[in-house]
């Protein structure tokens, strides 16, 4: 039914593209005035006029759809006394635009020591720019990984045929405990990893080793979760289950791997 991770994945992706269009599309004209100074470029009069005060209305959007970095980078510093990522950006942006505003503000009051070349808007607006940019295609990839890791969790068997007694008795994979003896049937999936007490077969481990041809098994050896019984029956212990399976392990170092930069 209702995926909310999914959904609140898919959500940020378009915020971010949403975020790093309407940048781009405001750093252009900041970009046309910076070739315009080294090669000369052609541009209107009233475009030169009014220079600083168009950068400005160009840059000001910019930093308000890039304001996110602000807040988290002041926040990093006040809670945690350390500077992040977004510090750095809040600090780099922050002092191209405001020392390009006293620039603009001298410039307004006919001061000549300063001239359009001392104008720094561009680098504000395409430092967020670029930066909105590499978190976009972040926040793909890390979409793609959670992707991965429910494939990975889909390959878990649900059940498990266990020997209570004289029966067999299936149970959800949650019930199992260590120790258990677990039947596996030809075609079954194997629940979790254990080690072989009775009975031989071969096992397609290709999940895990990606070795195409299935690996022959018999008393004494070892059985992985989620592998793929192919030809005989058997019986095995569970050694291993929940969060110490190999399956477990591959999924919690994706999900790790996902979380950090």
């Amino acid at each position: 039914g209702h995926d909310h991770e999914q959904m609140v994945r898919e959500s940020e992706i378009r915020n971010l593209r949403n975020r790093f269009l309407g940048t781009m599309i405001l750093s252009l004209p900041l970009l046309y005035y910076m070739l315009h100074m080294f090669f000369h470029l052609p541009m209107p009069d009233f475009m030169m006029t009014y220079a600083p005060a168009i950068q400005l209305i160009m840059t000001t959007p910019i930093l308000v759809l890039g304001g996110m970095f602000f807040s988290r980078g002041i926040l990093s510093l006040i809670k945690t006394r350390t500077a992040d990522m977004d510090t750095m950006v809040a600090v780099g942006v922050g002092t191209a635009y405001f020392y390009s505003l006293w620039v603009s503000i001298l410039i307004w009051q006919g001061n000549t020591t300063v001239t359009m070349e001392n104008l720094y808007f561009e680098v504000a607006g395409f430092l967020l720019t670029f930066i909105l940019l590499g978190k976009y295609l972040e926040a793909i990839a890390k979409g793609r990984t959670s992707a991965a890791i429910k494939k990975l969790i889909g390959l878990q068997a649900k059940t498990a045929l266990v020997v209570k007694g004289e029966q067999e008795v299936e149970v959800p994979i949650s019930e199992v405990k260590i120790g258990d003896i677990i039947i596996v049937k030809p075609g079954g999936k194997i629940p979790v990893d254990g080690e072989i007490v009775f009975g031989h077969s071969t096992i397609d481990e290709a999940m895990v080793s990606g070795e195409s041809m299935p690996v022959e098994k018999n008393i004494g050896d070892k059985v992985i979760g989620a592998t793929i019984n192919k030809s005989g029956s058997f019986k095995f212990k569970a050694e291993k289950i929940g969060s110490a399976t190999f399956l477990a392990q591959v999924v919690r170092l994706v999900e790790e791997a996902q979380g950090s930069k």
